[in-house]
């Protein structure tokens, strides 16, 4: 029997090794946000999938289905996002308990066809089946980048700036706003339960960077900065040092951490589901914030900076420590992750 993989991403290397080399016509397989493929012409195709499973990403008790569709869609654009890319087509796998009523089910269509046309995403197939044990839905979603233009994990270098398009932890916060039913002011717990429920993925950012050539490296926030820029570190074999006090926070995030008892800087680099950009960049900071705001869109913040190394550091009052591979993983056996 062979040895069990350490934790998710142990697994996902175990299992990358037991397919093998991907043919030539792949430019990127297994380990980025999209698996990328080049069919000839002047652009990539993007290929990405996720799946939602009820009692894991998703509580009945709070989500709506409507909601559950709805993200379906969002958290697979985050990835394209992540590479530069548009999205074009989409196919949908629903697993559906076979003791609830069906007609509930279109309810989760009425969510995945409302955000595909926010999107620009055409719904073009699928897959439905009996899922005893809970609801689950798997998107699958193709999209294209111009080859000039494709961002991926690896490529930055020491000096870089580290940025992100916005606020983190709020969906972490959400998240155990919900489970522990806290009684909140509206202003402080319905931005956070939104932020889980109904995240907004950044596309028009990530088309931003590619376009313009902004960004060395760049990937989604979906497991939290300490594991998802550690992804970047190890494919760019660089370090980074993160500043606590850049960390941006939210007035919500802030007191439902203090509420919970939890550090929120820590919530917001460990927690997940934030579906913001990471991305590296060499430019200056005045410049990146110029032209993103000339496009319309919310101006990044720098949290750190790319170093020599292999670590990912956070830098606060007590000095430097290692905060490398501290998010969100699905086959951590202990119950110290952060919520998210």
């Amino acid at each position: 029997m062979a040895e069990a993989p350490a934790g998710e991403f142990g697994l996902i290397a175990a299992l990358a090794e037991l397919f093998g080399p991907s043919p030539p016509e792949v430019i990127l397989g297994i380990g980025d946000d999209c698996a990328v493929l080049d069919p000839g012409g002047p652009e990539y195709l993007l290929w990405t999938v996720d799946t939602l499973v009820e009692g894991v990403h998703f509580d009945l008790a709070w989500s709506s289905l409507r909601q559950l569709g709805r993200k379906a869609v969002a958290v697979n654009v985050s990835d394209l996002a992540a590479m530069g890319g548009r999205p074009a087509y989409a196919l949908l796998s629903l697993g559906w308990p076979p003791h609830r009523d069906l007609s509930l089910a279109l309810e989760v269509g009425e969510g995945v066809a409302e955000a595909a046309r926010e999107f620009q995403v055409a719904v073009i197939g699928g897959d439905t089946v009996a899922s005893p044990l809970g609801v689950t839905l798997t998107l699958t979603l193709l999209g294209r980048v111009p080859k000039e233009e494709l961002l991926t994990r690896a490529g930055a270098r020491v000096g870089d700036g580290v940025y992100v398009t916005g606020p983190l932890g709020e969906a972490a916060a959400g998240v155990e706003v919900l489970r522990r039913r806290l009684a909140l002011p509206p202003e402080v717990r319905e931005p956070l339960v939104r932020a889980h429920l109904d995240p907004v993925p950044q596309p028009a950012a990530g088309r931003l960077l590619a376009a313009k050539r902004l960004a060395s490296a760049c990937i989604d926030l979906s497991d939290g900065v300490a594991s998802d820029l550690g992804h970047i570190c190890r494919f760019s074999r660089v370090g980074a040092r993160v500043e606590a006090a850049r960390v941006p926070l939210t007035p919500a995030l802030t007191a439902a951490a203090r509420l919970l008892g939890l550090d929120p800087v820590a919530v917001a680099l460990t927690g997940g589901e934030d579906y913001q950009l990471l991305f590296t960049s060499a430019a200056p900071e005045a410049t990146l914030k110029k032209l993103f705001r000339s496009a319309g869109l919310a101006a990044p913040t720098r949290i750190g900076e790319i170093i020599p190394g292999a670590e990912v550091l956070l830098t606060g009052p007590a000095g430097d420590r290692v905060i490398t591979g501290r998010g969100y993983d699905h086959f951590r056996l202990d119950r110290e992750q952060e919520p998210g």
